[in-house]
């Protein structure tokens, strides 16, 4: 055991110091992003706003990504990616800041702008990291490199809900004689500052030349039919796009469920988001193990199924609320859910990215990250109808199964035919090893 755990710690140090930093850059923006996940919205109530009028507000996070992500995605073919890690680590903290000073003064239209500017930087930072590390990153610890990449949200929901919860049993600090509650605003702003430094990490990496020649905006976007697979770009994003409309409708609510539902406030939802996130940064640093070991089926598929019954028994829950210790049925389900969601998303990721092929990655990485935004967008607004048309929380995450269910199925036939096409590709001493090296 002992040994399995040194061989896999190995690989990680084989991670270039390059890659590493942009890791580590990325984790301190995440502060932020996971202080909002955790908060944000329990501060948006406690000062007055409504369920539809946060889902609005959600909704403009990715309204700009939606617009964007897609036509960024073609520009970058063949560019240097840092000049953009560099304005997404000073556009985050700003958009930031201006988010939670708006919501301070009830500002309607300013919080509009600000989450919108906040998806914009983190627009700029999701598009761009998969193909860096395609191109920075060698073969043999690409898997390890995306793991980290993914794993680094986990552990900034564990340090931004372990620290939400001392914070809040401190109650207040003084800064110049003057006392401070340590509320919503207080924690995000601490977060805020914290990932000021973010910049300076991301500004010390080094990159490796792009694979694929620079050329012209438009003449990217002329021969855009021609120069990529479009055949295997939409079978790729269709479970994606499926997924992504089911998460939509559950993630950026999740603490809205346990707040209405269970009366969990920001401390208490702080300690069970960072709990269930340790639980998934666990299974995150064992994927490539576990992909390694028994291939794609078992990593994606079962993984995922498992994590689509604990949502069902997680949302059905509020149907018997009033029972004495469904409580604590809800939260088990959460944090079982998390990890078995979580395990498979860097190998679907790698999965999609070698699926396509080198030529696509660029663009399929801005495809994925459109349709994340376009379909949050999508799911924000019906989130805020249903809420106006009084829907409860479990009928409307219900969708949210019914999503995942059907996209998983789609995963399976992916898979299936991304292990025909290396059968096809490798002589025949590798036939054996194909769910190994797939």
């Amino acid at each position: 055991m002992f040994n399995s755990i040194k061989i896999l710690l190995n690989r990680y140090k084989q991670i270039p110091p390059s890659t590493l930093r942009l890791i580590s850059g990325v984790f301190l923006l995440n502060l932020v992003n996971g202080s909002f996940i955790l908060i944000l919205n329990i501060y948006l109530r406690k000062m007055g706003f409504a369920d539809n009028q946060i889902g609005s507000f959600t909704s403009y996070r990715f309204l700009g990504v939606l617009l964007f992500a897609f036509p960024f995605g073609i520009f970058i073919k063949g560019k240097p990616l840092k000049p953009y890690f560099i304005t997404a680590s000073i556009l985050i903290p700003f958009a930031a800041f201006l988010m939670i000073e708006s919501v301070k003064m009830g500002n309607p239209f300013l919080i509009k702008l600000s989450f919108m500017s906040w998806g914009l930087g983190l627009m700029l930072y999701q598009v761009c990291t998969l193909p860096y590390l395609m191109r920075t990153t060698p073969k043999s610890v690409l898997s390890e490199a995306i793991t980290l990449n993914f794993s680094v949200w986990s552990l900034a929901i564990i340090v931004t809900g372990i620290s939400i919860n001392i914070l809040t049993k401190i109650e207040s600090f003084s800064l110049f004689g003057i006392t401070f509650p340590w509320d919503e605003y207080h924690i995000i702003l601490l977060f805020i500052i914290i990932s000021f430094s973010g910049f300076f990490l991301i500004s010390s990496m080094k990159e490796s030349k792009p694979r694929s020649s620079s050329s012209e905006f438009k003449s990217n976007f002329s021969t855009l039919l021609l120069d990529y697979d479009w055949f295997l770009i939409i079978k790729a994003i269709v479970p994606t796009m499926l997924i992504a409309i089911g998460a939509g409708l559950t993630i950026p609510y999740i603490n809205l469920f346990f707040y209405s539902i269970f009366g969990m406030d920001s401390a208490q939802f702080g300690l069970l988001g960072s709990f269930a996130s340790a639980m998934g940064f666990i299974a995150l640093l064992l994927a490539p193990t576990l992909k390694r070991k028994y291939g794609y089926n078992i990593s994606i598929i079962l993984t995922q199924a498992i994590g689509i019954v604990l949502l069902i028994i997680l949302v059905f829950t509020e149907l018997f609320s009033t029972i004495e210790g469904i409580i604590f049925v809800a939260i088990l389900a959460y944090i079982f859910r998390q990890p078995m969601m979580q395990v498979s998303s860097p190998i679907t990721s790698e999965l999609t990215m070698k699926y396509v092929g080198e030529k696509n990655q660029e663009l399929i990485s801005a495809v994925n990250s459109s349709i994340w935004s376009a379909t949050w967008f999508v799911s924000a607004k019906i989130f805020q109808y249903l809420r106006e048309m009084n829907f409860e929380y479990y009928k409307i995450f219900f969708l949210t199964a019914v999503m995942y269910s059907i996209g998983v199925v789609l995963y399976y036939f992916i898979i299936r035919e991304y292990k025909q096409i290396k059968t096809l590709r490798k002589p025949a001493k590798y036939f054996e090893q194909i769910i190994i090296d797939d």
